[in-house]
């Protein structure tokens, strides 16, 4: 994957997650990108829903598995305006994806909560790193961290200041 499809991937999933945040979600965006197409992404829609392993990361890899009508996409790239979480990143092993791009860090979401906490928000976080699990998985895929970070780290403050009053059901 180039860096100018890296940044346009992170770009797309900025929107997502803005998008969500609108919608009274996290501010959460993915997509699954292989060779500048996207075979699948998705924004938040874990406050609605009732599915616990619904994370965007989760939603797209599944999206571009339906797509392509296999479940390895081999040579693909998993992007995320948040470090994906163990589960995440074990998907995309599964998968037998080529690697993981991610702007925010577990750290930066941590650093959030403790200044902003929310009910609905928790911005939860298992302290197992994306680039640990990769490395004791196999395949060992890339791993790019801190892409457009800046904007991500504005999707935490858009999530809060977009709220439904009286918050909702739910949490990451």
């Amino acid at each position: 994957m180039t860096a100018r499809e890296i940044d346009e991937g992170m770009r797309r999933c900025v929107r997502l997650a803005r998008e969500a945040a609108l919608s009274g979600n996290y501010g959460l965006g993915a997509a699954v990108i292989r060779d500048g197409v996207v075979l699948g992404e998705s924004g938040s829609g874990l406050v609605q829903g009732h599915d616990p392993t619904a994370h965007p990361e989760v939603q797209a890899i599944r999206r571009a598995a339906e797509r392509v009508g296999s479940r390895y996409l081999t040579g693909a790239f998993l992007l995320s305006t948040l470090e994906p979480c163990p589960m995440c990143t074990a998907a995309a092993i599964w998968a037998k994806m080529r690697g993981i791009v991610f702007g925010a860090t577990q750290d930066d979401a941590r650093a959030w909560v403790s200044g902003h906490p929310d009910e609905t928000f928790t911005w939860r976080q298992i302290d197992i790193r994306a680039r640990d699990v990769v490395w004791a998985g196999h395949p060992r895929l890339e791993v790019h961290e801190g892409v457009r970070r800046e904007e991500c780290l504005e999707l935490f403050a858009l999530t809060a200041r977009q709220a439904p009053v009286g918050g909702a059901a739910g949490r990451r």
